[in-house]
């Protein structure tokens, strides 16, 4: 039987404490200076912090869809009246729906950007990692919405949202998220769409390492890399210098031994020139073995690096780096139903999922024990639950622990 998680005192204590009237003037404040792109601004009712906090909302009380949104703020439209001295009655489809699709992306950014961008030094040796998703649902006349996301491992935020252009591919958004987020001192991983050298050469310039994996899009490197570790793996490594990590797993029935090795000698390897600052090269070998049976599975995965650091070190930011398909990709998909939304109109489906985010974001900074869902839950049924999140994330500041 499980155990049931309590409300976190401090989330109940901010929630006993809220002041209406401060909590007013700070959401006012913050959005003091964002730009309103909507059209017939003298016939505009709701202005964009009241929009943008009913969204928020919405989302963490468990709603995916615009709809949604819109019947929990006419059940909250006495709830919503006790926070502001104005009194709104609760937006229509078209007042949401219009403001998502008008207003540009990057003036949504700048403002989590502002709430959640990093000093460099809660970055350093932290793994960052880069990684694409499609919005499934959002494919408006043909054109498929493909965005990358930078996650944080070890705080599991989410610090940078970017659309890929139309007719290009993931690896182009790099420059423009590098410019979002002071990453000096950070590791940042990636999959093959990242392992060029333009792309290295753009995260040295940022100060940060590269952890990139090679696979057939580099087939030069590939062979030359599956070359060398065949071989020192036949004379069982003996006088080729490298460091060595060994973990294993036994779960549902099945042993994974992990084996990590880290070569840093590479005078032998005719591309290392093509690798700006190159440290090593890192071999993952994942032996799979059922525990009634002595029949075994190899796998080798092979990485890139322009960081020096231990075997240890590199076999846990190489694992780090499905966090961000476990911990933020998983969580928009099944928690949020993101690929499930078909808003795709104008700039709503990007808007949507950087909301989204920013929930995904206000929840692990608040309440990191708690699940998604969970938090999602408490929102709803929890007492003052959602109103002690408001008041710790805006009035109280705790966001600058994180800028």
């Amino acid at each position: 039987m499980s155990r049931r998680k309590s409300i976190d005192p401090k989330i109940l204590e901010a929630s006993k404490q809220f002041d209406a009237r401060i909590f007013s003037e700070t959401i006012k404040g913050e959005f003091s200076d964002f730009p309103d792109y909507r059209r017939n601004k003298k016939r505009i009712l709701y202005p964009v912090w009241y929009l943008s906090l009913t969204i928020l909302c919405g989302f963490f009380c468990g709603c995916n869809t615009i709809e949604e949104v819109i019947e929990y703020a006419l059940l909250q439209e006495e709830w919503f009246s006790s926070l502001f001295e104005e009194s709104f009655p609760s937006p229509s489809y078209g007042a949401i729906w219009w403001f998502l699709v008008k207003t540009p992306p990057e003036a949504l950014k700048a403002y989590f950007q502002k709430w959640f961008s990093k000093i460099p030094d809660s970055l350093r040796d932290q793994l960052l990692a880069i990684d694409g998703k499609r919005l499934r649902g959002a494919n408006f006349m043909g054109n498929i919405t493909h965005v990358v996301e930078l996650f944080a491992a070890d705080d599991r935020l989410c610090l940078a949202v970017e659309k890929v252009p139309n007719k290009t591919v993931e690896k182009s958004t790099l420059p423009i998220i590098l410019k979002q987020v002071d990453v000096r001192g950070a590791i940042i991983s990636g999959d093959a769409h990242f392992t060029v050298s333009t792309a290295a050469e753009q995260i040295l310039d940022a100060e940060a390492d590269y952890l990139l994996a090679v696979k057939g899009n580099q087939p030069t490197l590939h062979a030359e890399m599956e070359n060398f570790f065949d071989q020192a793996h036949a004379v069982e490594w003996d006088e080729v210098p490298h460091v060595f990590h060994e973990t294993s797993d036994k779960d549902h029935g099945r042993l994974e031994i992990r084996q990590t090795r880290v070569v840093e000698d590479l005078d032998w390897l005719p591309d290392s020139c093509k690798w700006k600052n190159l440290a090593c090269l890192i071999e993952v070998r994942s032996i799979r073995q059922k525990v009634d049976s002595t029949a075994s599975e190899v796998m080798r995965r092979f990485y890139i690096s322009s960081r020096r650091s231990s075997a240890k070190n590199f076999a846990k930011w190489i694992r780090e780096h499905w966090s961000i398909e476990n911990k933020c990709h998983w969580i928009a998909d099944v928690i949020f139903e993101e690929d499930f939304s078909l808003t795709d109109r104008g700039n709503s489906a990007e808007n949507m999922g950087l909301f989204r985010r920013l929930a995904m974001n206000m929840a692990v900074v608040v309440d990191p024990d708690r699940g998604l869902a969970s938090v999602r839950r408490a929102a709803a049924f929890g007492k003052g639950y959602l109103q002690g999140i408001l008041a710790i994330f805006f009035c109280q500041k705790l966001s600058k622990d994180f800028s």
